[in-house]
């Protein structure tokens, strides 16, 4: 018993926080939001605009946060991470935590002419949320992730008038 209100008082003092799981691909599905045949469709997607583009989009899906914000984990992943091109910090990161129904879109600093943090909060309230809260998380993901390859490419054209 007295084990029991250790380990609680440990837990509860250390803040115990979700663990940085290991980059295994453009899509890691460790909540298993996606059938494996979604999963790789997304990763061809994001494949071809890297190709496109060099900027690198990875989606990460956690069962849960483990008491962290959504905002926490996912600096804290994409610090170890490292996504995008070394040196211009130019990936996004994608992460969705079905247990506490968070979604964050995180910017690489080098994104930030391509993407605005105002445009990924657009995408994930406008174009997510809608679809996780009738429990359309595949969908969501899916179109949220669309959406913002939309806007990133869009640049282009800006850049262009």
């Amino acid at each position: 018993m007295s084990l029991v209100v250790i380990a609680l008082a440990l837990h509860s003092a250390v803040g115990i926080t979700a663990e940085v799981p290991q980059l295994v691909g453009r899509v890691n599905d460790f909540a298993n939001v996606l059938p494996e045949g979604d999963r790789a469709e997304l990763d061809k997607i994001l494949g071809a605009y890297e190709a496109e583009t060099t900027h690198q989009v990875v989606v990460l899906t956690v069962q849960s946060l483990h008491g962290e914000s959504v905002e926490e984990f996912s600096l804290k992943v994409a610090n170890v991470w490292r996504l995008g091109k070394n040196g211009l910090d130019d990936g996004i990161l994608v992460t969705l935590a079905p247990e506490e129904h968070a979604v964050r879109i995180e910017l690489g600093k080098g994104m930030s002419e391509y993407v605005s943090d105002a445009d990924a909060k657009r995408i994930v309230d406008e174009t997510m949320l809608p679809a996780f809260r009738v429990g359309d998380l595949k969908g969501g993901l899916r179109r949220g992730i669309e959406r913002l390859l939309e806007v990133c490419r869009a640049y282009k054209v800006r850049k262009r008038a």
